[in-house]
């Protein structure tokens, strides 16, 4: 069962701490955090603003932004992975990323670092985690990117 409700200011400054928006400052984030909805069956929350738009979503002891607030926000600061064009299909249907569809990445970044998944035309199609360094990434075999967020789902289309 779901439930929403609106945040107190002492609340919501501690959602702000667990934000990871790098590049964003937490007093413009209080713009974006105004109601908090659960999904207890999922053990999931998600971060809504004025206008009842998710902007947030909860992963370990987290919050991170959602495709849409990204592609807003180009002032984020996170490390991107690009994937081939053929991978792009699998990414958008929530499938990890794999080793062999990666092309190349923006920065250095270690083993377990949020990163956004981008097309060759640097257009962002999800958020991920990534179980390898950027030195091993491109080397590594298999699964690399575990898939958290991706163009087509339920959080892109506001539907939890």
């Amino acid at each position: 069962m779901s439930f929403r409700k609106e945040m107190s200011s002492k609340q919501r400054k501690n959602i702000i701490s667990a934000i990871l928006a790098p590049g964003i400052s937490s007093r413009k984030l209080e713009n974006y955090v105004q109601f908090v909805l659960q999904d207890e069956k999922k053990n999931v929350s998600y971060l809504l603003d004025k206008e009842q738009h998710i902007t947030f979503f909860s992963y370990e002891k987290m919050y991170l932004p959602t495709l849409k607030f990204i592609r807003k926000h180009t002032e984020l600061e996170f490390p991107s992975v690009q994937v081939d064009e053929g991978a792009v299909k699998f990414v958008i249907n929530g499938a990890d990323i794999f080793s062999q569809g990666i092309v190349n990445y923006n920065r250095e970044f270690s083993e377990n670092t949020i990163v956004t998944i981008m097309n060759p035309q640097d257009s962002v199609l999800s958020i991920g985690k990534c179980l390898f360094s950027s030195r091993h990434l491109l080397k590594a075999k298999g699964k690399s990117i575990i898939n958290l967020h991706y163009l087509g789902d339920k959080i892109w289309e506001e539907s939890v």
